[in-house]
């Protein structure tokens, strides 16, 4: 009696999800349909995820990166010169490269963990935003820079290039 119990169930499991499973639509084109606004959000992430490919790949066809390693090399010439946003970057290339990687991973957690050491907060964040790819959030965070320390030339630097950036 329980053994034919549990095959009942197992049977009605099949008979009523086996259908819904094979002729169920793609709920995620509902979604967009039903609901404009999150269509346009999704459209914006997409419009994202292209600009911060973009952005890598320039970086990659600038450097002329062919391998993670290179990728690692110039991060360490970058890394040596005190550049240390654009260290972080080829780094985050290198590991996009080869996810395996563990030198690029190590070192690119050394290069935030001496960014974070070495900068405020709000340059940090900015810094964060603006390897994102969201660089109306790096201006906001340099304007909160300079205005609590006015003499931080760097965060005056780089807000003039993400500007111009933005321009283009």
């Amino acid at each position: 009696m329980n053994r034919d119990f549990i095959y009942t169930i197992i049977f009605m499991l099949i008979v009523f999800l086996m259908p819904a499973a094979v002729f169920a639509e793609d709920t995620n084109i509902i979604f967009k349909h039903d609901h404009t606004g999150v269509a346009d959000e999704v459209n914006k992430m997409k419009d994202f995820d292209f600009n911060l490919m973009q952005r890598e790949l320039d970086w990659i066809e600038a450097e002329n990166l062919e391998s993670s390693m290179e990728a690692v090399q110039v991060g360490d010439t970058y890394y040596e010169k005190g550049e240390l946003e654009d260290a972080i970057i080829c780094y985050q290339i290198a590991i996009k490269m080869d996810p395996s990687n563990a030198a690029a991973h190590k070192k690119y957690i050394e290069a935030r963990q001496q960014e974070k050491a070495q900068t405020s907060l709000h340059y940090h964040q900015a810094m964060e935003y603006y390897r994102k790819g969201i660089a109306d959030k790096a201006v906001d965070e340099l304007i909160l820079e300079i205005k609590e320390n006015p003499d931080n030339e760097q965060a005056r630097i780089k807000l003039n290039e993400i500007e111009a950036e933005m321009r283009r």
